[in-house]
């Protein structure tokens, strides 16, 4: 273990991943800036990581081993949070790997200037099958800029800001600070999740072309292709995350100044999907979102005139509560 903080930790959540584990780990122990952690949480991993990971502790003691029972992604990443000395942390999944410069660029990104959270660029692999328009549009197009105050665009407009946290670093003070970690209770979309709780408390963030992040986009078995296997779970899990968000957004008083933003996205978020539902199956989730939007009052947050598409949404929802109503007559 190293004798002061590092600059960088970099949290890697491991579950049976034996078969790609070495090569993130030697993506993490061939960082040009040499000061940094490298926090391995075996999350109750039942194959061969914990040698990988132990082979790799043998080579490097900058490797830092947490070994719990089994409780899922975010559980295994507020572990190493917890672990972590660094001033930035840098979230690593096991199957993907990060470029040898990305620990440094960042960390002298933000000496550049105070920053929160640093979004970077990725590049997406194997190239067969190829990733559909959505992923490289949202992982590759990242434009250099800063913003020195939070606004709705940065976390709405930006492509970098969702749905993935591991193309983003985190000051740790800030996380401390705030008490923000990742929701255990979630267990599809918690990135999101953690993002919009984390950018409107953040001050200060950089976005950087500079792609660090090698994604791996496909892999059978993943929790994605799992989930887009079956679009109606898919959409109940993605529905119990904006419960989630809006509970928190209430607490914290950002729907009354950043609603007309958030509710927006919350349409187009889930309401592509549940139109390409059976009318049948649709319905439940139509329901629930519309209980959503009365508790929280959120059609009274658009401050303009909403687009046609999304007043289509909108009565599509209150729809589903009418036809609720007649049921019971």
């Amino acid at each position: 273990m190293i004798s002061s903080p590092a600059k960088v930790s970099i949290i890697v959540p491991i579950y049976n991943a034996e078969k790609y584990l070495s090569l993130c780990l030697e993506s993490c122990i061939s960082q040009t800036l040499r000061d940094v952690e490298i926090i391995c949480v075996n999350d109750g991993s039942t194959d061969g990581s914990q040698k990988i990971v132990d082979q790799f502790a043998e080579r490097d003691h900058r490797i830092i081993r947490v070994i719990k029972e089994n409780g899922g992604l975010s559980s295994a990443r507020n572990a190493g949070i917890e672990a972590a000395t660094g001033g930035l942390l840098l979230f690593l999944d096991s199957d993907d790997y990060i470029s040898e410069n990305a620990c440094e660029r960042v960390w002298l990104e933000t000496l550049e200037a105070p920053t929160d959270i640093v979004v970077f660029g990725t590049s997406i692999f194997p190239d067969k099958p190829t990733a559909n328009s959505w992923m490289y549009e949202t992982l590759t197009k990242i434009k250099t800029k800063r913003y020195w105050a939070f606004e709705p665009a940065v976390l709405f407009s930006e492509p970098g800001a969702k749905p993935f946290v591991w193309r983003q670093v985190f000051r740790k003070a800030f996380l401390d600070e705030h008490k923000l970690r990742f929701d255990e209770d979630i267990k599809f979309g918690e990135d999101t999740v953690f993002q919009l709780e984390a950018f409107p408390h953040a001050s200060h963030f950089a976005f950087i072309e500079d792609k660090l992040y090698h994604y791996r986009w496909y892999r059978e078995g993943s929790m994605m292709a799992v989930a887009n296997a079956d679009p109606d779970s898919k959409i109940e899990k993605h529905i119990f995350m904006l419960e989630q968000i809006t509970e928190y957004w209430q607490q914290q008083n950002w729907i009354e100044n950043y609603g007309d933003w958030y509710l927006d996205w919350l349409l187009d978020f889930v309401m592509p999907d549940i139109r390409n539902l059976p009318k049948q199956k649709a319905e439940k989730h139509l329901l629930r979102l519309n209980t959503l939007l009365e508790k929280y009052n959120l059609e009274a947050c658009w401050i303009d005139e909403p687009s046609p598409i999304r007043e289509a949404y909108v009565k599509l929802i209150r729809s589903a509560k009418g036809k609720k109503t007649e049921k019971q007559k």
